[in-house]
């Protein structure tokens, strides 16, 4: 099993996702193919919901908050 297999029961939970230089809270969405989806929600005035994805490889490491 590697990283993205073993994340993936974790599905639909919120996340925090650390990166060199970077640090994304938000629910995850997907883990496929290298890449990790994370819905975040934006603070501003309107709040929205964007996906961004990230490369599994830069991650450094994902908390699983309950």
């Amino acid at each position: 099993m590697n990283f993205l297999e073993a994340i993936r029961q974790f599905i639909g939970r919120t996340v925090e996702v650390v990166q060199p230089g970077q640090f994304l809270q938000g629910r995850l969405a997907s883990a496929v193919d290298g890449v990790v989806t994370i819905e975040i929600v934006s603070s501003s005035y309107i709040p929205s919901v964007e996906q961004v994805a990230v490369f599994g490889n830069n991650i450094t490491f994902i908390r699983i908050l309950p």
